[in-house]
């Protein structure tokens, strides 16, 4: 008799164990290392900020459904037909997210939201609002406009905001005290309505409010009546700046001086225009003067127009040895005067002040603050100062005459300028990370300076850097404020509109309303009472309560 001894039975391809346990694990792998960067702040609060640790969730996120989907079809032992089926599903979803999603934005922290394409097309809201304001009878206010447009004396009030951020650039806005009760006195709707893209602020003179938009394939510069927010008058040209992190549209505000209006476009269009009605007079474009390329975010940098000059910086990216930093154009003409130092530009705002007793230009670049002289622009001295992918937006603000304060997302410090036998310097007081404004730009009051550290409002001794105080209550994104009395007007990222109280006591936040909708980068601007704020979505004005 013959033993036969049984083969043992071969598991088919389709019956093999489905190693569950790869996928779960890379999965619980890439959960376990979000959780815990969302916990690096509690811990190690100076580590990484906010969108870093966002950015670094969302790889993690993404090497999972990478390994997860190579698992699927590779691995998990699946029938030919069920690799198919999910192929198909797989496709399906990719298709079905780009059918749906009309255009992806992300906030300060790179936190995405999605413009879907079953909601309005913001530009054809925009050119049907347009079109029912221009058929709508004008009323005794547009009649009136274009006498009261002719930029003078008589047409100014002593608070108009003529350039960014106010006459200093420093975000004081002066004017009559604010009401400190906004539950039993609100801010008053004036009107409100849509606007183009871009992140430019208002200047408001006279009977005026104008900033620059994205409109199509236009840029547009657009002068508003601060009344009824009806366009007056509109100068566009033919240039889109468009990248998917920050958005569309311009980014600098305009300049007004003697009775012309000075604009710079995200891709390095520079006009000037009459005030009165918006002619344009001349037109250049920096950047293919200077022989540079532009930033990855576009030119920022709002104009400067002093000495019968108006002042830009283009800076020297990947440009020939050329290109300068900055360049001084003639006012009149746009004929060039001189240029200037060699540093790559980032997306702060030229400002000129008085240190050391001598008057200079100062730029926060890409790669450290400098002292220009104002006269021919030669570089007095420098600090370097880096930050992540060259981002230097906030302003720096002027302490005493030879101590200035700058921030970024690499933190704070206060700088002291000094100049010896004509030899000047440029040394660091203090420096720390308790104090990290990425975009916003902070204030300074009686000894104290206001920011946004990463989102949420902060305190610190100017003398020290000591942290006084930060509290997780005062939540508003990368927002923009400026500074009326003893009080800071918040603009916070979600479009909401903040009181606080600038005290070193702690944190007061005296009222807060929803001003406007959608991510919300562009400073406010204060004339009087009035405050004018927008996005790249829509556009309002407000009248705030006053004391008696």
């Amino acid at each position: 008799m013959t033993l036969v001894v049984p083969k043992p039975k071969v598991a088919s391809r389709a019956s093999r164990p489905r190693r569950w346990w790869f996928p779960l694990s890379v999965i619980g792998l890439a959960l376990v290392a979000m959780v815990g960067l969302s916990q690096v702040s509690r811990f190690a609060p100076d580590a990484l900020d906010r969108g870093m640790r966002f950015t670094y969730s969302f790889i993690c996120a993404v090497v999972a459904l990478i390994a997860a989907v190579a698992w699927f079809f590779f691995a998990a032992g699946l029938t030919r037909g069920a690799r198919l089926v999910g192929a198909a599903a797989l496709a399906a979803c990719v298709v079905l997210v780009l059918l749906a999603v009309r255009h992806v934005e992300f906030s300060g922290d790179m936190v995405p939201t999605f413009d879907f394409r079953w909601s309005p097309d913001r530009l054809a809201v925009l050119q049907a609002h347009r079109a029912r304001q221009q058929a709508a009878p004008q009323g005794d206010v547009d009649q009136a406009t274009p006498a009261a447009t002719k930029a003078g004396a008589a047409a100014m009030s002593p608070f108009d905001v003529l350039e960014y951020r106010g006459a200093h650039r420093d975000g004081v806005a002066e004017g009559p005290p604010l009401a400190r009760d906004w539950a039993a006195h609100p801010p008053k709707l004036v009107w409100r309505q849509p606007v183009g893209g871009g992140y430019a602020s208002f200047v408001v003179v006279g009977p005026l409010a104008i900033t620059t938009e994205q409109r199509g394939d236009h840029e547009a510069v657009v002068a508003y009546d601060v009344d009824t927010g009806r366009e007056r008058w509109v100068h566009d040209y033919p240039a889109h700046f468009s990248e998917t992190l920050g958005g569309d549209g311009p980014r600098a505000t305009p300049t007004v001086h003697q009775e012309k209006l000075y604009s710079l476009g995200a891709t390095g269009v520079l006009s000037c225009l009459e005030l009165a009605g918006g002619r344009p007079l001349w037109s250049l474009n920096i950047l293919e003067r200077n022989g540079a390329a532009n930033l990855d975010w576009g030119m920022a940098g709002s104009p400067l127009v002093y000495d019968n000059r108006v002042l830009v910086n283009p800076g020297s990216q990947k440009g020939s040895a050329a290109a300068r930093a900055i360049i001084a154009f003639d006012a009149a003409d746009g004929e060039p005067l001189w240029a200037a130092g060699n540093a790559k530009a980032s997306y702060s705002s030229p400002m000129l002040v008085t240190l050391a007793g001598l008057r200079q230009v100062i730029i926060f670049d890409a790669v450290g603050l400098a002292g220009h002289d104002a006269a021919d622009g030669r570089e007095l001295w420098r600090t370097p100062w880096k930050s992540d992918f060259d981002i230097n937006a906030a302003q720096p603000v002027i302490l005493t005459d030879d101590r200035l304060l700058i921030s970024s997302a690499s933190g704070a410090a206060v700088i002291k300028i000094a100049q010896t036998d004509g030899k000047w310097s440029a040394g660091e007081v203090w420096k720390n990370r308790k104090l990290k404004s990425g975009y916003a730009s902070p204030i300074v009051y009686q000894g104290h300076v206001y920011g946004i550290d990463e989102s949420i409002l902060a305190c610190l001794d100017v003398a020290s850097g000591k942290q006084i105080w930060k509290d997780r209550a005062a939540q508003y994104g990368h927002g923009q404020m400026l500074l009326r009395g003893d009080l800071l007007v918040v603009l916070a990222e979600t479009g909401e509109l903040a009181l606080v109280e600038a005290m070193p006591d702690g944190f007061h936040e005296l009222g807060r309303m929803q001003a406007i909708e959608g991510k919300t980068w562009n400073n406010p601007t204060i004339v009087g009472q009035r405050i004018f704020v927008r996005n790249h979505i829509e556009m309002a004005a407000y009248d705030l309560p006053t004391e008696p």
